[in-house]
């Protein structure tokens, strides 16, 4: 009853209020859902070319590339998170002005930060992809949901959404036993039936209820941000009956990629994104072979991204191999290969994650790079990097070695190393957690 209402009545209103189109974009997804593979392809090869006509017809970065007008994708180079960073203002179309764009800090969970801009209604658009997702494991907006994030101080739109959509939302900072605990034990009474959050704050909760041998119902778990893996799996269906797990693949920078739900592959978002996999000199490799992830997206014009490399590696599946029996028809991506993400046990009895580190120094925007490094027990040190080797402020150094102590509570000693070079991991993507030594 509740969610025919939220549907019908109070997600139309909002939409008109914070000048988004949330509902239309639902309905549009779902449309895009009954596609065929051949009408599919159409879609995004439209949205292809619309996308890279306006983008060197308004973009000054794309225009003074002196590319043909009718370039097609292979003639334009590759972005990189470095370029991003550099020219974030002159990628911006002069058709929108940065100050009335909604600004995006990239997680960092690949220890190079970056910034992206878009419209409030391009927001609606991607929180319409994101709940469109989510329905794929049955969840419907109004039903109860526990969602673990890194946004402590909730804007008035999210807190909004918090209640109207019927959303606990728990901070994913430090998860602690106790906390876990009482996260558990409320949903016993308000009944929820989805769980959402990182991959590796979640598995934390289901090894808590495993710890205490008992068993919580959840219809779907949804994971974003953090790479899931099969233990993650196999502790999901023990401590939440078997819940239907939506995995998806995005980033901050304002990307919904990819979704893997019915089958061992992820569904590409062929209307949002065209995705390519290059090797090291950025030509293209044949499917079924591992590269660099590279990704255009075909929705944002107020700040084109055309070739975008994010530091991920992936295996495009080869057509001869897609399964006969598929929920969609969208495109299929084999594999993401990324950074693993480790968690930090610390002394108190506390687990810290990626999003621990990179919810704290992702405001401190002079920061190009960072790693977090245990270097034993009781001792993390965070290197970094800053543009041009400048110095970072005492001022800055001492507000993150205090919020980071604070997040360990006390029970870890932090220190602040400035690097000229942050060494990758062997998958080739920056790491942010590296483990030395835990005695």
């Amino acid at each position: 009853m509740y969610s025919f209402f939220l549907n019908k009545i109070l997600l139309p209103i909002g939409s008109v209020f914070f000048s988004g189109d949330y509902s239309s974009y639902l309905k549009q997804w779902k449309s895009y859902d009954a596609m065929s593979s051949e009408a599919l392809e159409q879609v995004q090869k439209e949205k292809l070319a619309a996308i890279l006509k306006y983008a060197l017809a308004k973009s000054p970065y794309y225009r003074n590339l002196s590319l043909p007008p009718e370039a097609s994708l292979k003639d334009f180079p590759i972005l990189t998170k470095g370029i991003l960073r550099e020219k974030a203002e002159a990628i911006i179309s002069e058709e929108f002005k940065k100050e009335n764009l909604e600004k995006n800090h990239s997680s960092g969970s690949s220890g190079v930060q970056s910034f992206t801009y878009m419209t409030f209604d391009h927001k609606f658009y991607l929180r319409a992809l994101q709940t469109h997702w989510w329905s794929w494991g049955g969840y419907k907006p109004g039903e109860r949901l526990i969602q673990t994030g890194i946004s402590p101080k909730r804007t008035f739109p999210k807190k909004l959404k918090d209640i109207f959509f019927r959303t606990n939302y728990v901070e994913a900072f430090a998860l602690n036993r106790k906390t876990i605990e009482d996260i558990l034990h409320r949903s016993e009474n308000k009944n929820p039936k989805h769980l959402a959050g990182y991959p590796s704050a979640l598995n934390e909760m289901a090894l808590t209820a495993i710890s205490e041998d008992k068993v919580y119902h959840f219809n779907s778990l949804i994971s974003y941000g953090d790479k899931l893996y099969g233990q993650h799996k196999k502790n999901f269906a023990r401590a939440f009956q078997n819940p239907i797990i939506v995995n998806t693949y995005g980033c901050a920078e304002g990307l919904h990629m990819a979704c893997k739900v019915d089958q061992p592959y992820y569904y590409i978002m062929s209307p949002h994104v065209f995705l390519e996999i290059v090797d090291d000199g950025g030509n293209p490799v044949k499917d079924g072979e591992r590269g660099h992830i590279l990704v255009t997206c075909l929705t944002n014009y107020a700040m084109p991204l055309i070739r975008y490399k994010l530091g991920d590696l992936g295996i495009m599946l080869p057509k001869e191999k897609y399964p006969k029996n598929v929920q969609f028809n969208y495109p299929l991506l084999q594999e993401i290969t990324g950074r693993e993400t480790d968690v930090i046990k610390i002394p108190n009895g506390n687990t810290l994650i990626v999003h621990s580190f990179t919810g704290i120094i992702e405001f401190y925007e002079e920061i190009k790079q960072f790693k977090a490094i245990q270097i034993a027990k009781d001792k993390i040190t965070i290197e970094y990097m800053l543009e041009n080797n400048e110095k970072l402020s005492l001022k800055a150094e001492k507000e993150i070695s205090e919020k980071l102590r604070n997040l360990t509570d006390n029970s870890m000693e932090i220190s602040l190393t400035q690097v000229k070079v942050i060494t990758a991991s062997p998958s080739g993507k920056p790491q942010i957690i590296e483990i030395r030594s835990t005695t």
